[in-house]
């Protein structure tokens, strides 16, 4: 059995569970807090108390009592990760604009026209005038300033502005921003022009955290002393410190299109480097007495002292605790179970943080290291190379394999594509980033003491060209990459059981596990099929929600067509947010039309200047136009409302991104007063409705 081999998987499973039903199901706080402690009371009187503990017919009221315990632990942190039930929780905000005072809980990051920012709001200006104490984590998004720009984590400002809820999705299968914020116990949003905020204090938070990110400031500026080209210097800092916000969205389109992101973020990859090294450095202490409780002591302030290096950022922390635990299991003298070390720093870090469960780089960390452990020592029996250099890119090639077995479900479900070069990237990248990491580190510290060797730097300078190029290289080979996947949760959980019943047939055989393995893929193409089906029954009309711009989407199961401003189809960035993963999700290839000339240039859809589909007209007024052909949607997006109504037959009369914030009101009146159905994308989000084909 799996929980009698590996205690700890049980434990995580338990305690994991926890987490979802805090998570996706109503859980009273107060009953699991008694629920709690009534069990771990059961549990320490099972434990200590050797007739009971020891009696087999009772045996099983002991597992379930600890069963209880670990679900209960896991609804209790979350709930209190989540404040809500905090007494000084601020649930009541002022409505319009109030004096608040915050706290930073990270430096300022740099976003288009903005400084975005976790903050802890401490109290604001109640009713009466009076600075109402609370506590309240949110997002506070600066105007760009150079004062703004000099905040830093702990500094504690006064802001005079709005405080607004978090808004769900606002178009059909858009990223759910609030939910993401939500499980960060984030459950705000503030926005102020460089006027309307001050400084009050500095200095406070966690000194450690606060000391963390000073002291990568300090390497960040040792950095600029190099002089590199603008590209390398922000991989360095990238690769070296973990600060990714630097670089360009092309070098990041790269990387992500080369399946070599991962480079990108310190991670474990970057630990696992700093460990081996460290590791064969301290050889030398397994030479004497106590010397590999003594290695392991060392190699643990190494790995904390790289993370404290690279500011303590969530990826790094991760790493550094799992090498941690192994670094612990590595110095006793009796087997540990690898498994029982990585799931024993899995459950520490979601005891520490509940919502690390949810975040994708938890997830891939962890489905990483479970595949290299799991399947790449059964690919390396595969070939047995006879020279260290073919030893070498053979081990990439197993490692690489068995990473990209374990998390590309995850990746088909999160990022909606797979690049199949990822074994060509990883055999140029991994060489290449072990050196860059070895030459980068040692250049730091040399740096540091002021000694500034220039054909060291530029002999890392040409390793850096080397990485850069294969990557692009890689990333030119479009064939090779397969986008707009859409995989359902359903899917992703089904490919999980491919692998792992798949991987168990192949290496030990057995007709139950080739029997799972069958019903795996037969489930999973019955899915598809059963998906695809529901397309083909029905047409859709979607009017989507994006703040100054109009975009329409009409999805036939023969043919279909998206409509948007001329700047709208030129975003990507705002596309792919907004609507490319409803297309993914309806495996929609729609023909896209500038809507300054579909309705003036002759096409199937224009039909005397209205657009036509599954019967039904839709009408794109003029600002100052008065009266309408017949149509069942009028999209409004200009102007103030000076219809003849008396001439007008509408079903629905559609407010557009493009209305400023007084003519949505006056349109809101028209209709009303004039009893037509309306609906505003800017409250409701995108309108969707569902036609015969």
């Amino acid at each position: 059995m799996i929980a009698q081999r590996y205690p700890v998987f049980r434990v995580f499973l338990l305690y994991g569970a926890g987490i979802l039903l805090a998570n996706f199901v109503e859980t009273p706080f107060k009953f699991f807090s008694l629920l709690l402690g009534c069990s771990l009371i059961a549990t320490l009187f099972f434990a200590f108390f050797p007739p009971v503990f020891y009696s087999f017919r009772l045996r099983w009221m002991f597992g379930f009592i600890t069963s209880i315990f670990f679900v209960s632990l896991g609804v209790f942190i979350t709930h209190l990760y989540g404040e809500t039930h905090f007494k000084n929780h601020i649930s009541d905000l002022p409505k319009g604009k109030s004096y608040y005072e915050v706290e930073l809980l990270e430096d300022p990051l740099q976003k288009a026209r903005s400084y975005g920012m976790q903050v802890r709001l401490l109290g604001f200006e109640n009713k009466e005038g009076k600075l109402s104490e609370g506590s309240l984590k949110m997002m506070l998004y600066l105007q760009k300033s150079s004062g703004a720009s000099a905040l830093r984590y702990g500094d504690r400002i006064l802001i005079n502005t709005s405080v607004n809820k978090l808004r769900g999705p606002q178009n059909p299968f858009e990223f759910d921003y609030r939910d993401f914020l939500n499980l960060k116990a984030i459950y705000a949003q503030a926005y102020a022009d460089s006027t309307s905020w001050k400084l009050v204090s500095t200095g406070h938070g966690w000194a450690m955290l606060r000391f963390a990110k000073n002291v990568r400031r300090y390497f960040l500026k040792v950095l600029d002393t190099w002089n590199l080209p603008e590209s390398q210097a922000a991989i360095s800092k990238a690769l070296l410190l973990g600060y990714r916000y630097d670089i360009d969205d092309n070098t990041l389109k790269a990387y992500a299109s080369a399946g070599a992101m991962h480079v990108l973020a310190v991670s474990g990859l970057h630990v696992g480097i700093v460990y081996t090294m460290a590791g064969y450095l301290l050889f030398f202490l397994m030479r004497i007495k106590r010397g590999a409780i003594i290695k392991s002591i060392i190699l643990i302030l190494l790995l904390w002292m790289f993370a404290l290096i690279t500011g303590m950022s969530a990826s790094v922390v991760r790493a550094a605790t799992m090498f941690t635990f192994v670094a612990i299991g590595s110095s006793l003298k009796r087997y540990t179970s690898i498994y029982n070390t990585i799931l024993g720093s899995a459950i520490l870090l979601l005891i520490i943080r509940p919502s690390y469960l949810f975040e994708v780089g938890f997830q891939l960390s962890y489905a990483a290291v479970f595949g290299i452990v799991w399947i790449q020592p059964k690919l390396s029996t595969l070939f047995r190379p006879s020279t260290k250099v073919v030893k070498l890119f053979w081990d990439i090639t197993t490692v690489s394999v068995a990473a990209q077995v374990a998390t590309f479900p995850l990746g088909l479900y999160y990022f909606h594509q797979f690049p199949t070069l990822f074994l060509v990237s990883n055999l140029i990248v991994i060489p290449v980033v072990t050196v860059l990491m070895y030459l980068g580190l040692l250049l730091l510290m040399l740096s540091s003491m002021g000694f500034l060797w220039l054909p060291l730097i530029k002999f890392y300078s040409g390793w850096l060209w080397l990485m850069n190029t294969g990557v692009q290289w890689v990333e030119k080979q479009a064939a090779f990459l397969i986008t707009e996947i859409h995989v359902s949760r359903l899917e992703l959980v089904l490919l999980y059981v491919l692998i792992i019943s798949g991987f168990l047939w192949l290496t030990k055989g057995g007709y139950k596990r080739l029997v799972l393995t069958m019903l795996s893929i037969i489930f999973i193409g019955f899915s598809q099929l059963y998906e695809k089906y529901n397309l083909q029954q029905a047409a859709t009309m979607v009017v989507y929600s994006s703040k100054g711009h109009t975009a329409i989407g009409l999805y036939h199961p023969s043919q279909s067509l998206f409509i948007a401003d001329s700047a709208f189809l030129q975003d990507d960035d705002a596309l792919t947010f907004h609507v490319k993963h409803h297309w993914w999700a309806l495996d929609a290839k729609p023909q896209c039309y500038c809507l300054e000339e579909i309705c003036t240039k002759a096409n199937s859809w224009n039909h005397n200047g209205l657009l036509f589909f599954c019967g039904k007209f839709i009408c794109i007024p003029k600002e100052g136009e008065r009266i309408f052909p017949k149509a069942e949607y009028y999209i409004v997006n200009e102007g103030y409302p000076n219809w003849e109504v008396a001439d007008l037959e509408t079903r629905k009369v559609i407010l557009g991104g493009k209305l400023r914030f007084d003519q949505r009101i006056k349109w809101k009146e028209f209709c009303r007063q004039n009893a037509l159905a309306y609906h505003d994308l800017s409250d409701a989000g995108a309108y969707v409705e569902t036609l015969n084909p």
